[in-house]
């Protein structure tokens, strides 16, 4: 597309980027209004060297006497001993009046989002520029996205890309060797004292997980990057840019446009309701978009209505009404096992508190060849020992000696009932991914330790620190990545080898009776403070929520 006809969609769509004055190697360069920062994106080699660039004003920009560190503009610049903290004085006079800013390196992509946002979809601009000298900009609609991330008194927000072209029509695009596609997520990792749990779980779930029964050329967590981003002209730090959670990550067959025939699902739960498979809900209904505590995701109301909850309901009805000899005969033909196995290891690993019932995706593929239903990982910012709330930042729930556990009740039923040794098939799958997969202490803490360094070694844990620090998102508390990675790598030491005992005797796994709730926990509120037994509302109790 011409960056003509875009530039005149944004004009038309009232989204304009604001003024891109300072260009390097022919780049727009980003800013930060609340630092006077320039922040440009090299390659990663560059840290450590000399660069020399040629910086340049745009078009129509109105400066005069540009210097860079005392050298003038627009012929090659030597920039000496590129470091993560390292700075050049960026000077010029506008209207009689001299300016004097920065310019910072950083070799993550940098993201630049202009417009108003709030609840609803509106016309913005989308920057994106690579360590490489890749540079799109392009038309979207923008939403702020999320369930309590997205209250009004919120501040580092996610954001929602609808990417559009110069007619206002959907366009596909692939960043960072990701899918090719026209929607995607900026997740904030608004709680996360780490900001880096989410797209490093999901990554990690993506390593090592089976593939679901009908495809083994399916994700089925999110895939991103880590971004620095920048919204109008101010710095709002480290983002991970990633992909969806839709039909086209998870490859479930479409349905026939021409008869209607439904075949493919996909279905989010959102809450701790009854339906997240430990007691039957109200009947649903094929015309709504929400049936209790899961949406609709595919295919949309919006598309085919009526569309289609019975495969979900069928699997939840089997799951809580079947005698135990039915739940042992046929449960492998309503629940993928293979991938199950691995969230339960996963999870219990991670301490997924977040991922137990709600926050969970189901798909099926094609429900006339088979009605069984794989779980999809989604959010996954409260692992190794992050809380939902900074409020109360560490409790017990989220220590890690916090005891493994069933998750929702088709774990619960496993674990009681050991259909087709249930319990030694996970004994055996943890073992495995303990001794040569992606489990091995060493790796997973290796994981961990390289997006610190990622983050570090550009300095965007600092300037994440220096933006976010003392703010009432993390409820006042200080950012430190330092004191933060070695938090996760002293958790990880410890939790394995309590993982490891849990695991190593399949009649150890089986730690659950017949009644669900053995001893009275301590119950908490959202907000972290302990609360009485009688609380109505949503509670914490042994680290998982649920609806009172």
């Amino acid at each position: 597309m011409k960056l003509r006809g875009l530039l005149f969609l944004l004009f038309s769509l009232g989204a304009l980027p604001a003024s891109t004055q300072l260009l390097f190697n022919s780049t727009p360069v980003a800013f930060d209004k609340t630092t006077d920062t320039w922040l440009a994106t090299v390659a990663p080699e560059t840290f450590g060297t000399s660069k020399t660039a040629e910086v340049s004003m745009a078009e129509g920009c109105r400066w005069e006497q540009l210097m860079i560190d005392g050298q003038t503009a627009n012929h090659p610049i030597v920039f000496g001993d590129v470091s993560a903290t390292s700075s050049y004085d960026v000077t010029y006079t506008l209207n009689g009046q001299e300016y004097c800013e920065k310019l910072m390196f950083t070799y993550l992509p940098v993201v630049r989002l202009t417009g108003q946002f709030g609840y609803e979809y509106a016309p913005a601009a989308v920057e994106v520029s690579t360590p490489d000298g890749g540079y799109q900009l392009m038309a979207a609609e923008i939403r702020w996205r999320g369930g309590s991330t997205n209250d009004i008194d919120k501040h580092k927000r996610n954001y929602k890309v609808k990417l559009k072209d110069a007619d206002g029509d959907d366009m596909n695009r692939s960043f960072f060797s990701l899918r090719s596609d026209n929607v995607w997520i900026l997740d904030a990792g608004q709680v996360d004292m780490f900001r880096m749990r989410n797209i490093i779980a999901a990554e990690l779930w993506n390593d090592f997980a089976r593939k679901p029964y009908y495809s083994q050329d399916v994700y089925t967590a999110t895939r991103g990057k880590v971004v620095e981003l920048f919204l109008n002209n101010e710095y709002q730090g480290i983002y991970n840019m990633c992909e969806p959670i839709d039909r086209k990550q998870v490859a479930v067959k479409k349905y026939d446009k021409e008869t209607g025939a439904i075949h493919g699902g996909l279905w989010k739960s959102t809450g701790w309701g009854i339906s997240t498979f430990w007691e039957m809900p109200p009947p649903y209904d094929n015309t709504q978009a929400v049936w209790d505590v899961f949406e609709l995701k595919y295919p949309k109301i919006d598309d085919l209505c009526p569309s289609d909850w019975s495969t979900l309901y069928d699997a939840i009805h089997f799951v809580v009404t079947s005698s135990d000899k039915d739940f042992c005969d046929h449960i492998a033909e309503v629940i993928d096992l293979p991938v199950f196995i691995d969230y339960h290891i996963f999870a219990n690993v991670l301490n997924a508190i977040d991922i137990c019932g709600k926050n969970l995706y189901w798909a099926v593929y094609d429900k006339e060849e088979s009605r069984k239903i794989t779980p999809v990982m989604w959010d996954l910012d409260c692992t190794v020992g992050q809380n939902y709330v900074d409020s109360l930042p560490r409790p017990d729930y989220v220590h890690y000696t916090y005891p493994p556990s069933p998750l929702i009740y088709i774990d619960w039923r496993l674990q009681l009932l050991n259909p087709d040794g249930f319990l030694q098939t996970v004994a055996d799958r943890y073992r495995q991914l303990r001794t040569e997969g992606a489990l091995q202490t060493d790796s997973l803490k290796g994981r961990y330790r390289r997006y610190y360094h990622l983050v570090h070694s550009c300095g965007a844990d600092l300037r994440e620190e220096h933006r976010w620090s003392g703010d009432t998102d993390i409820t006042g508390l200080d950012l430190n990545f330092a004191e933060e990675i070695a938090y996760i790598e002293d958790w990880l030491e410890h939790r394995l080898p309590l993982l490891d005992v849990y695991f190593a005797d399949p009649t150890t796994v089986k730690d659950v009776t017949g009644e669900r709730n053995v001893a009275e926990p301590e119950y908490y509120n959202l907000a972290g403070q302990k609360v009485s037994a009688q609380y109505q509302g949503i509670i914490i109790a042994r680290g998982r929520k649920s609806l009172r």
